[in-house]
């Protein structure tokens, strides 16, 4: 039975299960079902090679256990309720699984434990299997393996004044605007928005006309939207940073994020486009920094020198989620999401379960078309400020091109 060490930035994506339900989603549609048994056969050799996904975690000695027995058709789920929303705030008991696949008539929803990687990895694998799937043969995947947060670190240097600049730059990051609070019979939601494909081009030709990014447009609407609701004039938006830009070769899946802080003011007097310019500067400003790894490598130090017990007794007891919150999971490749004998029609990524007062929106992309979603637990009075929100963010982006 083999054992797998946790990574201090794993670690960091469980303790806070008391804001935050540590889980990464994708729900795959398809035009017609998949073959069950191909899929099994492909997640063997999915757990062939990243054998990770055979474990457990033993939270007492704080490591993966190995469950030598498991294989690809163990993971599998197979229900034919309709209930999507169901599937996808299940969550899993870490202590027996840290993947799940649950296949119901034409979809495919994957849940994986953040304790396995971010969101980045989480695509890694997704590739991964389609790959398999596929019929794909051979290959060295052994790097897949590599979890260590040194695969970053081999020639960067951070310095004492990066660590104190990116914790200046956090000062406040975590107590920014509350969107929600704890309410009367509390229930799980799920709230998203889908921008259809011809107007995401419309919107990324005008991003590009001003030298910003499409990251740059969903923080500067999501920022505008908090204003305006909650007439905010100073806007503090943490937003994870893919470490990997530091990597000198291929990257393994694992935990490797840090945090950027957007600090700006938005006056509500300015236009969409003179507050992209706004965040578009302030995020270059961080993109000129080690902020986003300075934190992480601080952890890690304070982790390698320390007893877990210290560990979890320095940062146990924080709240690491911020009250209004944002992820990019980025872009499926079409090319790569394929599964042969049917098309795929749709994915979307979804982000943990947010518990009041921690909120997040979470930004996925496949086939043009970009979804902003967010789950959450809060009463019902509390998810109507949810909708306005995301509504707001909706007509935020219109502007833009409007």
């Amino acid at each position: 039975m083999k054992e797998y060490k946790v990574q201090p930035l794993d670690l960091m994506q469980y303790i806070n299960t008391k804001y935050h339900e540590p889980f990464i989603h994708e729900l795959i549609e398809f035009e017609s079902a998949l073959d069950v048994k191909r899929l099994s056969a492909a997640l063997d050799r999915v757990i062939e090679v990243f054998p990770l996904l055979k474990c457990r975690y033993d939270e007492k000695n704080n490591k993966f256990v190995e469950n030598v027995a498991l294989t690809g058709k163990d993971l599998i789920v197979i229900d034919e309720s309709a209930d999507k929303e169901m599937f996808l705030t299940e969550t899993l008991d870490t202590r027996e699984w840290l993947i799940k696949f649950t296949l119901s008539k034409n979809f495919l929803i994957i849940t994986v434990s953040h304790l396995v990687c971010d969101g980045i990895g989480f695509k890694q694998l997704i590739y991964l299997l389609c790959d398999f799937y596929n019929g794909k043969a051979g290959g060295d995947y052994s790097a897949l393996m590599n979890r260590e947060f040194s695969q970053l670190t081999g020639n960067l240097k951070v310095t004492a004044g990066d660590t104190m600049k990116m914790l200046f730059s956090m000062i406040g990051g975590y107590k920014n605007t509350q969107i929600y609070d704890k309410g009367e019979n509390e229930q799980i939601h799920i709230a998203e928005r889908r921008i259809p494909s011809d107007v995401m081009t419309k919107v990324h030709a005008a991003a590009k006309k001003q030298g910003a990014t499409l990251n740059d447009v969903f923080l500067t609407a999501y920022g505008r939207a908090i204003g305006k609701l909650y007439s905010k004039k100073k806007i503090n938006i943490p937003c994870m940073v893919n470490l990997r830009k530091y990597a000198s070769g291929e990257t393994g899946i694992a935990n490797l994020g840090g945090t950027y802080n957007l600090n700006v003011k938005l006056s509500e007097s300015k236009t969409f486009a003179e507050s992209l310019t706004i965040v578009n500067r302030a995020m270059k400003k961080q993109k000129q920094t080690k902020n986003d790894i300075a934190g992480p490598s601080l952890l890690v130090s304070k982790y390698e020198k320390s007893s877990l017990n210290k560990f979890l007794k320095l940062y146990g007891g924080m709240n690491t989620s911020a009250y209004s919150d944002y992820t990019n999971l980025g872009k499926l490749e079409e090319s790569k999401l394929k599964f042969d004998g049917t098309t795929v029609l749709n994915a979307v990524g979804y982000s943990g379960l947010n518990k009041a007062p921690c909120f997040q929106i979470a930004v996925s992309s496949f086939k043009g078309e970009t979804t902003i979603s967010s789950m959450f637990v809060c009463g019902e009075s509390e998810r109507k400020k949810v909708d306005l929100l995301m509504n707001a963010i909706i007509e935020e982006i219109k502007s833009f091109i409007n």
